[in-house]
């Protein structure tokens, strides 16, 4: 009302509003409504409906009734006519029913002010880069959500200056986050930022998820920190998730170095190439089999074998040999090209930056699983009934401490990528500088070996497809099975191959006849020196069968 009535009229209507309350604001609403209610009735747009409105409340000092004969009737304006409605036609209105209506529509208008904030959060970045609005509203959901759980430490506004300006370009402080809030942000759009384990306890079934600690989320955040202020903005996420999610093999493969190259210099120092190494290491950290164990094993030898090999060349004065020159762990190692071709000898990592990167940054909502309960009985019920976050913490921890005293607390931990699914994994390619070694019979038996093995597990394909694992469609169930099928598998060894080795069995055929003429001579020099018992061993033996038991 004051910013669009006189002031004088306005100052009324608010003394009423301290003397009365709250009511009498939508008292005087709703007569306003129903004086123009033909007119509004008349009106197609908004920008109509605004010129009635300022046009009525120009008039309100106007006669109510300037065609009346009766000067006293002449003399009543608008405005108190206006009052005169509010408080007549309109008294029904209390107190209560403002609060019994409020409750009615209230999560109507908190999701109608959200949607407002969210659009115009969406209106006011520079660019959304590939992205549509509703996959910039997610991102808007899960940064408010983050910042809700772990608010961000608030901001000192600098001290005022007479010559500053206000070009439209500063951010609220509330959009600006640090870190810790960073990683439940990224929790919820990366699946390897977070842990998702599910819990058996004899009791209940649950899968319970964790925010991740790494260095590498923490390099993530000063990687997306481009104006080097120690926070960030949401169009600092926004175009930081665009330069990953939208890239191909070879863009994510540079993404990935461009992260681990501290000092942008276009090389990786031997520490970095560690650094990364570690950082392969943590993002699958939950996968089944040893398949991307042995992808980075093959990794680090490769990397530091090409290294090596690209590094200027000694020889040595007293022994003649040919070794790489010596270099600090902090001097220019590796660079972009040598880092691709390593990535690209290996099928796992190549299939890695391919697809299950770009694949691992999901803008869609992490369901709430719930595994069902292992029975519907006392604890099933009591379990429905219970409502509270809080309450179900305790629970959980009530249960998981039953289930460590009766033995049978698990947790099994589900993968973050979920491309392999069971033992049968291809291995990772030969050294780009030594020879491939030669295959023996016992290597292939060896695989023979585990193709049997492994096709004893559970194969998840019939659930999940080649490709990564969705959020939305992910059954805990096969997982388990897989896993305790994994704990249950027999390691093969060399000693299995035995039977297969030619040249033993050659072994065998020569040596066989000596083998038994051995035999022979043994026989027959026990035979020569056993002469059996004496006369007075048969009599004791005979007085023991017939003697009496003692009693």
């Amino acid at each position: 009302y004051i910013n669009s009535m006189p002031m004088v009229f306005a100052f009324r209507i608010a003394d009423c509003f301290f003397c009365m309350g709250p009511k009498v604001l939508f008292q005087v609403g709703k007569a306003i409504l129903k004086i123009n209610g033909e007119k509004l009735l008349q009106i197609q747009d908004d920008g109509g409906f605004l010129n009635l409105m300022r046009e009525y409340f120009a008039s309100l000092g106007d006669s109510a009734h300037p065609e009346s004969a009766d000067p006293r009737t002449r003399a009543i304006t608008r405005f108190q006519e206006l009052l005169l409605i509010s408080f007549r036609e309109f008294a029904v209105i209390s107190d209560e029913t403002i609060l019994s209506e409020r409750r009615k529509y209230r999560n109507e208008i908190v999701n109608s002010i959200e949607s407002f904030s969210k659009r115009s959060a969406v209106r006011n970045l520079k660019t959304l880069g590939k992205f549509t609005k509703e996959q910039v509203g997610f991102i808007y959901d899960a940064l408010y959500k983050a910042m809700c759980e772990v608010p961000p430490p608030p901001t000192v506004a600098p001290p005022p200056s007479l010559l500053a300006t206000n070009d439209g370009n500063q951010e609220r402080a509330e959009t600006r986050i640090g870190i810790p809030t960073f990683q439940v942000f990224l929790s919820e759009i990366l699946t390897w930022a977070r842990n998702e384990k599910i819990v058996i306890n004899g009791f209940q079934q649950r899968i319970d998820r964790e925010v991740a600690e790494h260095e590498l989320i923490d390099r993530l955040f000063y990687f997306w920190d481009t104006s080097c202020k120690g926070s960030l903005y949401p169009q600092d996420l926004v175009s930081g998730l665009d330069g990953v999610m939208s890239n191909d093999l070879m863009e994510n493969i540079e993404w990935f170095f461009n992260l681990h190259d501290k000092n942008k210099d276009g090389y990786l120092t031997k520490d970095e190439v560690l650094t990364l190494s570690e950082s392969f290491l943590f993002i699958f950290r939950h996968e089944i089999g040893d398949a991307y164990l042995g992808a980075v094993s093959k990794f680090m030898t490769n990397a530091f074998e090409y290294g090596d090999s690209l590094l200027p060349q000694h020889t040595d004065s007293k022994t003649g040999a040919t070794e790489p020159q010596d270099i600090g762990h902090n001097q220019p190692y590796l660079n972009l090209a040598t880092f691709r071709m390593v990535v690209l000898a290996d099928e796992v990592l190549e299939s890695f930056f391919e697809t299950d990167l770009s694949a691992s940054f999901r803008l869609e909502p992490v369901p709430d699983l719930e595994l069902p309960p292992a029975s519907s009985g006392f604890l099933g019920d009591l379990w429905s009934n219970i409502a509270t976050q809080d309450n179900r913490k305790m629970f959980h921890r009530l249960s998981d401490e039953l289930g460590k005293t009766i033995g049978k607390h698990q947790v099994i931990y589900r993968p973050t990528i979920g491309r392999f699914t069971k033992l049968e994994e291809p291995t990772a390619r030969e050294s780009l500088i030594s020879p491939p070694t030669k295959t023996t019979s016992s290597g292939s038996s060896l695989n023979t070996v585990l193709e049997s093995n492994s096709s004893s597990t559970l194969d998840a394909s019939s659930n999940i497809d080649n490709g990564p694992l969705s959020a939305s469609a992910f059954s805990p169930m096969p997982h388990l099975k897989a896993v305790n099928a994994a704990f249950m598998e027999r390691t093969p060894f060399a000693i299995d191959d035995a039977g297969d080795d030619d040249d033993d069995s050659d072994l065998d055929m020569i040596h066989g006849e000596d083998d038994d003429q051995v035999m022979d001579e043994v026989d027959a020099f026990l035979e020569a020196h056993d002469s059996g018992l004496t006369e007075a061993d048969k009599e004791v033996a005979k007085d023991l069968l017939n003697a009496e038991p003692v009693k």
